[in-house]
């Protein structure tokens, strides 16, 4: 499998100069559920795009798929997917699972609609991940750093 190139931004024109330069993912950010409380204190980037972005981003982009990281699992997830899958996401990442019960819900929720990708960023995710990744349907795993290491 091949490396994947990411850029992270919700300007229509730089996303397009990422286009331009191979990358492969052009990625919105709507995750916010549960971030300040984590990452607040520390220097790092907490994403205010939203899902008006998406849309905006979709129709600049040629090559280049869009990614959309959406909040971990919560009561209006299946909302939230469901318009973000409307919007244009060709690839939706689940944040902060923890459980193979959670991958299963995100799982249904996006229903083959869009490809699917775990962010592994949870002690718990890394004890489970055996069990994790007997669920059909996942297309990708990417590795979180930041969260990962805090919770370790």
């Amino acid at each position: 499998m091949a490396l994947k190139l990411m850029y992270i931004t919700n300007d229509e024109k730089i996303a397009g100069i990422a286009e331009e330069c191979g990358v492969n993912w052009i990625f919105i950010d709507l995750e916010i559920n549960g971030k300040e409380a984590r990452q607040g204190h520390m220097d790092t980037v907490i994403s205010r795009h939203s899902i008006d972005d998406v849309r905006k981003i979709k129709q600049v982009l040629t090559t280049s798929k869009l990614l959309v990281r959406v909040n971990p699992i919560y009561e209006g997830s299946k909302d939230e997917i469901d318009q973000v899958i409307y919007n244009g996401a060709d690839i939706i990442m689940l944040p902060m699972f923890k459980t193979k019960d959670e991958v299963e819900s995100f799982i249904e929720f996006v229903a083959g609609r869009a490809k699917v990708c775990l962010l592994c960023e949870t002690a718990e995710a890394v004890e489970n991940i055996d069990v994790i990744l007997s669920v059909n349907g996942i297309d990708f795993i990417h590795i979180g750093l930041n969260d990962l290491h805090l919770d370790y």
